[in-house]
């Protein structure tokens, strides 16, 4: 395990050399899919990455949704401008004109009255399109999906005119996480957090990371979650203004998710915001205020090879129903599209691919069909284990 810098290293390149993948599986819902882009800006909240004082915190969103079957709209591409991505981040070549398995701006389906929602959330120093083959499943199976851009700590975002933003290595307070990760105690830390078993250690080691990284652990998941609630409030704005979404929205069955960061960021929003009825942390940690509180909000946590034997650390913060599902063959980038379209990405597990791609839609969407459909699956209740590669527990709530 490298030192934490790496998560800075992963807005830069990565290497061109890769596997040259230029589709993305199907969607296996019943669902044609969709996607549009949405931005928001809060007025409350002044913008901690600039020194502008009338730079309020702005939240771009990519949105997936069932949809009105549409074979002659246009087909969204994977990145909004492929070829500067590529070319800004030394991605592998053919990801520059990827299409993805949705249509752009199309009506959202009247099949159903209405839709469950789910928020997704990105990993830190990446973007909001990371997980689109999940978001493109999810939304085949009648799941209307926000994946939010968290501002300057993501690689790039996308405005709906078209215009992106990159992020600013030279702002103060992107220094200022720099400097915590170049910590010399921090190397030690995650070290031994990578290696103990012991789960009074795991516990302990978390809180001692974020002890050394304030900024970075502590106070970034806050402000993530902060954007969570903020998307939230609007989606209540979104389902009452003339629009595709009109409607739609079932609020009443919300869910968060995210990778990474996000997923710490998922598990702090459930800490502040009762709305949210079930979520996901996928590999990210017990950062911002989740080592010192216990959660009431069904959670799955899905782990790569860094977290074996975490499992009843992270059930033991949650007084719900918990699951934990760990892969340990899986690195921290195999809970991406990477794990398919870059496969060379030095955070890049011995795992299949396509395999990871197959549990994380099962388990995904069996979590949230549970928690936010009341169906209930042969795989969440554990009388089905079809991929014996994962290591799936269930923990149940009071």
């Amino acid at each position: 395990m490298k030192t934490v810098v790496i998560l800075a290293a992963l807005i830069l390149a990565t290497g061109s050399s890769a596997s040259e993948t230029n589709t993305l599986p199907g969607p296996t819902g019943p669902f044609a899919v969709g996607t549009t882009h949405l931005a928001f800006t809060d007025p409350s909240r002044p913008e901690v990455f600039t020194d502008e004082p009338d730079d309020f915190r702005e939240v771009t969103v990519r949105a997936w949704y069932p949809a009105e079957p549409a074979k002659d709209a246009a087909i969204a591409p994977y990145y909004e401008d492929g070829d500067a991505i590529v070319r800004n981040f030394s991605y592998p070549a053919a990801l520059a004109g990827l299409e993805t398995n949705s249509r752009l701006d199309v009506p959202l389906s009247d099949a159903d009255d209405m839709y469950p929602v789910i928020l997704f959330n990105h990993g830190w120093g990446e973007h909001a399109v990371q997980n689109t083959i999940l978001m493109e499943e999810l939304a085949s199976y009648g799941y209307v999906v926000f994946s939010l851009a968290h501002h300057y700590e993501a690689k790039y975002w996308a405005y709906p005119d078209g215009r992106l933003e990159y992020l600013n290595l030279a702002s103060s307070r992107f220094q200022k996480l720099m400097a915590e990760q170049n910590n010399p105690d921090v190397m030690k830390l995650f070290n031994a957090m990578f290696t103990t078993t012991d789960p009074g250690d795991q516990l302990a080691l978390f809180r001692k990371t974020l002890e050394a990284m304030p900024t970075f652990l502590g106070e970034g998941p806050r402000m993530w979650a902060e954007d969570i609630s903020f998307v939230m409030d609007l989606l209540d704005s979104l389902d009452r203004t003339e629009g595709r979404f009109q409607g739609k929205l079932d609020l009443e069955k919300l869910g968060v998710m995210g990778m990474s960061m996000g997923g710490a960021a998922a598990g702090q929003a459930c800490i502040e915001d009762g709305r949210i009825r079930a979520a996901m942390n996928v590999d990210g940690g017990l950062l911002g205020d989740l080592a010192d509180s216990v959660l009431t909000t069904p959670m799955m946590y899905v782990g790569s090879r860094r977290f074996i034997g975490y499992e009843q650390t992270f059930a033991g913060r949650i007084d719900a129903d918990a699951y934990t599902l760990i892969i340990g063959e899986a690195d921290h980038y195999d809970f991406t599209d990477f794990t398919l379209l870059h496969r060379r990405h030095p955070m890049i597990g011995k795992v299949d691919g396509q395999r990871v791609i197959d549990i994380m839609n099962a388990y995904t969407l069996a979590f949230f069909d549970f928690y936010l459909k009341g169906l209930e699956s042969d795989i969440l209740s554990g009388k089905s284990m079809p991929y014996p590669e994962a290591d799936f527990r269930s923990h149940p709530g009071p």
